[in-house]
C-alpha cells in the first residue's frame, strides 16, 4: 500500500458513468488489414471510465467506493456484476436493463505500447435523472462524473449543490467532478457545476487549444465563480499524454507537473481512468493540493502502466 496514510474517516465515493466488457488481445505488433494472426495472449476485464475509476479507488484503498451506471441482466453482463461484488465495489443503486451491455474489442501493441479500441454499443440505455435522484446523497463525500448525458447529470449536480447549501457543517459537503472527454462543447455546462473538471487532450483540441498551459488557463477563463464556493471556480486538471498535466486550482494558480517516467509500457489501457481515479484519492483521502495530487496521480498511473490490468495498484507506494 502507499505509505501517505489517511486522515480521518471518509464517506463514500461514487463514480457516475458506463461499465463494459473489454475484450483484450496482446499481439507483438499491429496486425496488417486481412490476415489471420495469432496474438500472444488475450483475456477480458471490466472496462468503462467509471467503473475503472472504482476498481483503481478501491485498488489504492479508499474507504468505501460506489458505481453507479445502468447494468444488465443478460448473461454476457454476469462476469461484471461478479467482478464488482469480488472487488467490494458498491453497485446496489444501479438500475438494470435486459439489453446486452456494451463491450471494447482492444488490441494492445506490444512493439509500441499503444492500444487500439473498438467501441460497441448496441443502444445501451443511459442512466436518467429518474434513476440518479433516488439515492441518498447524505452517505457520499466526492462523486465524480463521466461527461456524458448531459441534462440529467447536470440536474442531478444541482441536487448535490442545494444538498450542500443546506449543511450545517461546510465539511460534510460533498466534492464533485466531471471528466470531459467526450469532443461535446455542450459538456462544459458540466463542467460550471463541478468543483474539479478533468479536460481530456482530445477535448481540449477540439476546443481549439493546442497546447496544456493554453488549454488549462483558457478553460479556467471560461468557467464563471461558484457563490457556493466563496465565488472561486472549478479547479482544472488537464492530463497532456506522457509529457505530464496541467492543472490550475480554484484560485487560478497555474503548474505543470511532469508526468512519472516508466520504462516499459506493459499494458496502456485504462492508464487516463487510473491517474483519474489517483488524483480523486489524493485529494479527498489524502487531502493533498491539486499539484501533489496530479503527481500521486503521475505516479499511479506510471505504477499501471508497467503492469497489466490493475489489482497491481494496491502495492503502489507514494513517498511525500
Amino acid at each position: 500500500m502507499h505509505s501517505t496514510g489517511v486522515t480521518k474517516p471518509r464517506r463514500r465515493i461514487m463514480c457516475v458513468g458506463m461499465c463494459v466488457l473489454d475484450i483484450i488481445h496482446v499481439v507483438q505488433e499491429y496486425p496488417i488489414e486481412d490476415t489471420d494472426k495469432r496474438c500472444l495472449s488475450g483475456y477480458w476485464q471490466r472496462g468503462g471510465n467509471a467503473s475503472n475509476n472504482c476498481t483503481v479507488l478501491q485498488q489504492l484503498g479508499a474507504t468505501a467506493v460506489e458505481f453507479l451506471g445502468m447494468l444488465s441482466a443478460s448473461p454476457a453482463f454476469g462476469f461484471l456484476y461478479e467482478d464488482c461484488k469480488k472487488r467490494n465495489i458498491h453497485i446496489e443503486n444501479c438500475p438494470s436493463t435486459d439489453m446486452d451491455p456494451p463491450f471494447s474489442s482492444v488490441i494492445l501493441n506490444k512493439a509500441t505500447g499503444s492500444r487500439t479500441i473498438i467501441h460497441s454499443n448496441p443502444g445501451f440505455p443511459p442512466l436518467e435523472y429518474t434513476h440518479l435522484s433516488r439515492i441518498d446523497l447524505s452517505i457520499y463525500g466526492w462523486i465524480h462524473f463521466e461527461g456524458r448525458n448531459n441534462e440529467s447529470v447536470l440536474k442531478l449536480i444541482r441536487d448535490i449543490r442545494a444538498h450542500n447549501k443546506q449543511l450545517k457543517n461546510p465539511d460534510d459537503r460533498i466534492r464533485i467532478s466531471v471528466d470531459l472527454e467526450k469532443m461535446k462543447e455542450e459538456l462544459l455546462e458540466l463542467g460550471e457545476a463541478a468543483d474539479f473538471i478533468f479536460l481530456g487532450k482530445d477535448f481540449a483540441e477540439h476546443m481549439g487549444w493546442q497546447q496544456p498551459d493554453v488549454a488549462a488557463m483558457s478553460l479556467y477563463n471560461k468557467m464563471k465563480p461558484q457563490q457556493e464556493l466563496g465565488d472561486t471556480k472549478p479547479a482544472i486538471i488537464c492530463p497532456w499524454g506522457a509529457v505530464g498535466a496541467s492543472c490550475v486550482d480554484s484560485e487560478g494558480n497555474y503548474t505543470f507537473v511532469p508526468s512519472t517516467p516508466v520504462s516499459e509500457i506493459v499494458d496502456s489501457l485504462g492508464a487516463g481512468d487510473t491517474f483519474c481515479a489517483g488524483v480523486i484519492f489524493a485529494l479527498y483521502e489524502l487531502e493533498l493540493s491539486v499539484p501533489e495530487a496530479v503527481l500521486f496521480g503521475h505516479g499511479v498511473a506510471g505504477y499501471k502502466l508497467a503492469h497489466r490490468g490493475y489489482d497491481d495498484i494496491k502495492d503502489f507506494k507514494h513517498e511525500t
